[in-house]
């Protein structure tokens, strides 16, 4: 867990580790867990019995904000219940830079069978490694693959221009634009005409949407831009009369 921890910036950015630890919460104190968490400035959030036997063995711990308002429900198909809570996160401030960079890993680049075989080797061998208690076993496999991941496919930074939507886009657009995307992967990697035929359906569709939200967006800015008096008028707002001028009212 040190290993994985270590990935995550060590300032204000929210950071959650949640989960069953499968230890009572009365034991944390004499446990190298709560030290290993306090020192990534991970809070523990005291919780009801999530058990049905009465332990709190799901635990919460959070980083900068903690929990509130934090209930459990027992569930018939399950003997841990479940945790609800509500947590506030910080307002990150706004960046004016105008490229946004992004960390990544090229997973494509490696195949499963090399993934096994580099972290098979910086394992110990099979007696050694099933004597280790389980928290050190653990650790030692997350060491083996955090390792075998910056060997393999190590991280890079890429640059992205951070632009603005364009303003006709709202997320009703957004939202069909992700279904459109699916709709296209499904496509590629199933190649059957139903989903060809899906596929075509939702692109034919998106760009008459498109299409009609760019002209009624315009439209209005030419509308409004007409209304106005000519002494109030921007250079912007007579240019856009112009083209209303000489686009709606052709001569």
């Amino acid at each position: 867990m040190d290993s994985l921890l270590s990935v995550f910036p060590s300032d204000s950015i929210p950071l959650m580790v949640l989960g069953d630890f499968n230890r009572p919460s009365d034991e944390l104190q004499s446990s190298a867990l709560l030290a290993l968490l306090n020192s990534f400035s991970l809070s523990f959030n005291s919780c009801p019995p999530t058990h049905k036997e009465g332990n709190v063995l799901d635990l919460v711990f959070t980083h900068p904000s903690p929990t509130t308002d934090m209930t459990v429900t027992p569930l018939h198909i399950s003997d841990h219940h479940l945790v609800s809570f509500t947590i506030t996160l910080p307002i990150l401030p706004k960046h004016n830079s105008q490229h946004l960079s992004l960390t990544r890993r090229n997973l494509h680049s490696i195949s499963p069978s090399s993934v096994a075989s580099c972290t098979l080797s910086s394992l110990p061998d099979h007696d050694s490694f099933s004597s280790l208690p389980l928290d050190s076993a653990t650790d030692t496999l997350l060491s083996s693959l955090s390792s075998t991941m910056d060997l393999l496919c190590p991280l890079s930074t890429i640059c992205k221009k951070n632009s603005s939507p364009a303003p006709w886009l709202s997320d009703v657009f957004l939202n069909n634009r992700r279904e459109l995307r699916s709709a296209a992967r499904k496509w590629r990697k199933s190649k059957l005409d139903t989903d060809l035929i899906s596929y075509r359906t939702l692109l034919s569709k998106f760009s008459l949407d498109v299409t009609s939200a760019k002209t009624s967006f315009y439209k209005e800015k030419l509308e409004t831009s007409a209304k106005r008096p000519p002494e109030s008028s921007t250079t912007s707002s007579r240019h856009y009369s112009t083209l209303r001028l000489h686009l709606l009212h052709p001569p």
